[in-house]
This record gives C-alpha cells, sequence and structure tokens, in this order.
C-alpha cells in the first residue's frame, strides 16, 4: 500500500467539489452561475447558463458552476448545490426567502419574479435556493437548483380584457395540460397551449393570473 507524506497531501478547494460532474461549457460560464444541460458533447452534458425566458434553458436539468469556466472547455464545475458567501442579501425579507432564477445564470433574492404583460414572452418563476443568512455585505445563500427538475413550468401574466396571452413556447407543449389560478376572485373559462401560444380565458379583469404547465 502506497504511503504519503502529510506535506503531499493538498486540501481540497472546496468541500464539496469531489461531488462535481464534469461537463462540456456550450458557452462562457461565470462561477456561481446556475447552468443547465441543453445536449451532448461525445459524453458530456454540454451546459450553458440557465435563463428563464428561454424555454430550452429554464426546464433543467440544473446545476451550479463551482468556478468559471470558458467556452468549449471540458471542466469538472458542475455541482448539484453550494452555498454562497459574502454577498448583499439584504433585498431578502429573512432567512429562507427563495433565490429564483434569472437570466444568463443569475438569480434574483428574495422577491418573485413580475409578471409579465398579456402577449408578451414568458417568464418563468424557477425556485432555485434558499437565503440562509441577510446582510448588506456578509450575506449568503444555498443554491440547490436540482429542486427544479421536472417541476412543472410557472409564470404569471397581468390579464388585460377577457383573454390573455402568453408567447415564447414552443409547439411541443400545444395540447399540454395547463392549471390558472387568477389573484382575485375572477372567473376562468379555460386556458390552452396552441402554435407556442398559451391563452387565458377570462372574466374582465387586470389582474394577475398565475399558470402552470404540466410539461
Amino acid at each position: 500500500m502506497a504511503k504519503f507524506k502529510q506535506e503531499q497531501i493538498i486540501p481540497g478547494v472546496t468541500k464539496s467539489r469531489s461531488n462535481a460532474v464534469k461537463v462540456y461549457c456550450g458557452a462562457a460560464i461565470a462561477e456561481n452561475d446556475i447552468i443547465v444541460a441543453t445536449g451532448m458533447q461525445g459524453d458530456f452534458l454540454s451546459c450553458v447558463p440557465a435563463d428563464n425566458t428561454d424555454l430550452t434553458k429554464c426546464r433543467g436539468p440544473f446545476f451550479v458552476a463551482d468556478f468559471a469556466g470558458a467556452s468549449g472547455e471540458y471542466l469538472p464545475l458542475a455541482l448539484p448545490m453550494k452555498t454562497v458567501t459574502g454577498v448583499d442579501t439584504d433585498a431578502a425579507a429573512q432567512v429562507g426567502d427563495a433565490v429564483y432564477l434569472s437570466t444568463g445564470g443569475d438569480v434574483t433574492l428574495g422577491a418573485v419574479p413580475a409578471a409579465t404583460a398579456t402577449t408578451n414572452d414568458f417568464s418563468a418563476n424557477v425556485r432555485v435556493g434558499r437565503i440562509t443568512k441577510k446582510d448588506a455585505t456578509s450575506g449568503a445563500y444555498v443554491l440547490e437548483p436540482g429542486v427544479a427538475n421536472g417541476a412543472p413550468i410557472v409564470g404569471k401574466v397581468t390579464c388585460s380584457g377577457t383573454s390573455s396571452s402568453v408567447t415564447g413556447f414552443t409547439s411541443e407543449l400545444d395540447g399540454a395540460p395547463v392549471v390558472v389560478s387568477m389573484d382575485a376572485n375572477i372567473a376562468t373559462t379555460g386556458a390552452v397551449i396552441a402554435s407556442g401560444t398559451l391563452t387565458i380565458h377570462h372574466a374582465s379583469s387586470t389582474d394577475d393570473a398565475t399558470y402552470v404547465i404540466f410539461a
């Protein structure tokens, strides 16, 4: 059995790096980015920064980048979870608030993504972590984007008139089951996805509607 001297043993960079998955960087990736697999490069997952306004990039499988990687590199940077410290989390109301996916791999701390206007592209509410310390300079949060893998697509739209629509979906979702809840006591008469557009029929309202698409 081989023996090692203590000075030959180098401590790990992070406690969780042993759980990292080696992936192909399909685009430039920054440290702590939420990343998503969008294809394969040989036997490796091809990952890019996730985006809550792009259907291909907001449904998983998700990881968090342990460190930065340049486009075209093969790197063991994809972690299932990571704690981010020394950041401003004062926007959150309290510990336990959700961390949501934004665009370009970024996250939004402690604020539910705003509803989109009717006839505009969707913006999905993808929870990827939780606030663990609220502070303007030494805040912290845990990213665990895998909890969103396989979750339905959730979003909000501000209604107008008696019919509101959300675009940006693809035809593969045509006919998918949809559940709609109005923020006010407004009756809905149906919701359907056709040709990549979600249409919600409702009583006259300017309130927000939350939709959940199971696909």
